[in-house]
């Protein structure tokens, strides 16, 4: 045993009798219960359904384990399963020309408008590299649709959270039993009169 004076407590430095402590359950700050350990548990129920709730996640863990992970840290590694599964968000918007060749090549009469803006690096614009900007499209169904509705349009945006933010819009209108009927849709950069 000996004497910790910044702490003013005794410690035992070595025990050599049998070891009679049970642990029931791992403590937040164990070092073992990391993303990987974390990961192993919710990813085959990210992989059953994405949109799994934080809080389920929390007690399937808890439940393996015995030990209740903070909600960040649940949420932060469902990112990662998430982006494992599905790919990451530079990916998908990497993908979103293929996407808009794929729905117009096998829905004849799609409408869709990809914007891209120019990178800025300071003051200099980089002409050979494209980001993101907007999307708009509409299915020939909703074209079609469009002429039995009423004369009067809704725009309701719903906020992206993540990396890259943005909004997606979504024109809707009413048919003449008061069914909404979806028309067009954009990701856009925010609720604007531009976009």
């Amino acid at each position: 045993m000996t004497f910790r004076q910044r702490k003013s407590t005794w410690e035992v430095r070595r025990y050599n009798g049998p070891h009679t402590c049970l642990a029931t359950s791992i403590s937040s700050d164990h070092r073992q219960f990391d993303y990987h350990v974390i990961c192993a548990r919710i990813f085959p129920l990210v992989r059953a359904d994405a949109a799994i709730m934080i809080k389920m996640l929390q007690q399937a863990t808890e439940a393996t384990y015995g030990f209740r992970a903070s909600y960040r840290n649940v949420w932060m590694v469902k990112q990662k399963a998430v982006a494992q599964i599905y790919g990451d968000l530079e990916e998908s918007y990497g993908e979103l020309p293929c996407w808009i060749l794929g729905v117009q090549s096998t829905m004849e009469g799609t409408i869709a408008l990809l914007k891209t803006s120019p990178v800025r690096v300071g003051d200099q614009v980089d002409e050979s590299t494209m980001y993101f900007h907007r999307l708009f499209w509409t299915f020939p169904p909703c074209i079609e649709a469009f002429q039995h509705c009423k004369p009067l349009i809704s725009i309701n945006g719903s906020h992206l959270y993540g990396k890259y933010g943005g909004t997606l819009l979504m024109a809707i209108a009413q048919d003449g039993n008061s069914n909404i009927l979806p028309i067009a849709f954009a990701l856009v950069e925010g609720k604007n009169a531009e976009s």
